[in-house]
């Protein structure tokens, strides 16, 4: 059989209709105005996308659209703050979600490709060609784009004042839910205040002011050179997780698989740094649902809770140190910095930090952002996780293929991977990553090839399903 022609490169996708979509029975006695929580203000306000991509459906992208359209108004009615608007308080210019009803954009889009053409392992020319931009304000841009071969994906667009992974991983798998049943098992959580309040004083440590810095002109990288950053996406397969998993194990302790993946990329950090760098970080954008005292916070309002509850930890080390030793050492170097924020006290002191700055600080139009994450310093790569988080995106026309969030990130200049799980459930994690061009070659020349180019192949994309077999056997690994 003759090769598969080379993938395309840039394509065009064409909207066809942009229409807003209004909540068919608004909650009665919601508040007007939904204040966000201090760890929703520490990250701040930007968009942020789930893309949810389909192999084609056999009733046609028609019935898909004619779906879409008939359960919207009934979603936005249990997802509310979704059919709202994200703006500034007139008097404190704290950002706060105008629960009007105003509607959630729902586009319809065109593509002039085939699925198994589109160029998936050069991120932006696939990803971030399938996303379309919309304005910061909208609380959900529900975006449908259907492809020359009858596939498509489902974009979920919003802000990140309103979810983090949990809570953005949970809008498909809940709309899956209400299609396919009618219904909703759980009642999402919207109070976003309840839950995280300030401590009387508020109180932190001093360690906390040098881990943000304002995002400011003065503060950040030069835009033409957060350009110069790549974006890939690859695929980590189940087998090569397995091998790293247990390379990084001792007899006294058994690794994660995020940490194993983690001291790999580490390795891989230090090689392309060594002779530019005495020193490399590795940071982790941490959920921390699982470590709230459940006297305090009830885990039925944590689960069901859609805004940040994450924060970030990070470890900076000699480039020498992580070159030279095993991969179990570095991997237990991961587990070490990841385990130091895990830990209830760490949410509750960001809570504080951010209550004794807001005031000043939104009124004259300031924000923060993590400073291992900015650009200067030792060369970091900031991974985020959404492993934990399986999508049930099947709403009556198949299982996606991919999931990927995505996020454009303006002038930050450190390095990011983003690491979700096939949603084949075969036990491989698809990583979408922005780079350094020194650290995308590292990557491509590894001799272990543990991030393999993303494929439409690979993804299950260019009309060949993964054998059934194969997927019950790896179905229960993560």
């Amino acid at each position: 059989m003759p090769p598969p022609p080379p993938p395309l490169g840039r394509f065009g996708v064409e909207v066809t209709a942009r229409t807003l979509v209004r909540a068919s029975d608004p909650p009665p006695g919601f508040p007007a105005v939904l204040p966000v929580s201090n760890l929703d203000l520490i990250l701040g306000s930007f968009n942020v996308s789930l893309i949810v991509v389909y192999p084609a459906p056999a009733r046609g992208f028609a019935a898909v659209a004619a779906a879409v359209r008939a359960a919207l108004p009934a979603f936005l009615s249990r997802f509310f703050p979704f059919a709202g608007r994200v703006v500034a308080d007139a008097a404190t210019g704290i950002p706060e979600v105008a629960c009007d009803n105003a509607g959630a954009e729902l586009v319809l889009a065109d593509a002039g490709v085939a699925l198994a053409d589109v160029d998936f392992a050069d991120a932006d020319r696939s990803l971030g060609t399938i996303q379309l931009p919309y304005e910061q304000g909208v609380a959900l841009s529900l975006q449908l784009v259907r492809f020359k071969c009858g596939g498509f994906s489902m974009s979920w667009g919003t802000n990140h004042l309103l979810v983090d992974g949990h809570g953005l991983t949970a809008l498909p798998t809940a709309w899956a839910e209400m299609l396919r049943t009618g219904g909703l098992s759980w009642e999402p959580h919207h109070d976003r205040r309840s839950l995280f309040r300030p401590r009387s004083p508020p109180r932190h440590g001093a360690s906390l002011d040098a881990e943000f810095t304002r995002y400011a002109p003065g503060s950040l990288v030069n835009p033409l050179l957060a350009a110069a950053l790549v974006r890939r996406n690859y695929v980590v397969g189940a087998d090569d997780l397995d091998r790293l998993r247990a390379a990084a194990s001792t007899a006294s302790r058994r690794a994660t698989r995020l940490e194993a993946l983690s001291a790999h990329v580490w390795k891989l950090l230090a090689a392309a740094t060594h002779g530019s760098d005495a020193r490399c970080r590795l940071a982790w954008l941490v959920d921390g649902r699982r470590r709230l005292d459940p006297a305090k916070y009830d885990p039925n309002l944590v689960s069901s809770y859609l805004g940040n509850v994450v924060t970030y930890a990070s470890r900076e080390s000699p480039v020498e140190a992580i070159t030279s030793s095993p991969l179990a050492d570095v991997a237990a170097m991961a587990g070490a910095a990841i385990g130091e924020v895990f830990r209830q006290e760490r949410y509750e002191e960001l809570v504080d930090w951010m209550e004794l700055r807001k005031a000043a600080a939104f009124k004259n139009g300031e924000k923060w952002t993590e400073t291992v994450g900015i650009g200067t310093g030792s060369p970091a790569v900031v991974v985020s996780a959404f492993v934990p988080f399986r999508v049930d995106g099947d709403f009556g026309f198949g299982s996606p293929a991919l999931v990927m969030p995505w996020v454009r990130p303006g002038r930050l200049g450190s390095a990011a991977m983003t690491v979700a799980r096939s949603p084949r459930e075969d036990g491989s994690w698809v990583v979408s990553a922005r780079l350094w061009p020194r650290l995308a070659d590292a990557i491509e020349a590894d001799p272990d090839a543990v991030l393999k180019p993303a494929t439409a192949e690979r993804l299950g994309l260019a009309g060949r399903a993964p054998a059934a077999a194969d997927v019950a056997r790896h179905a229960s690994r993560l």
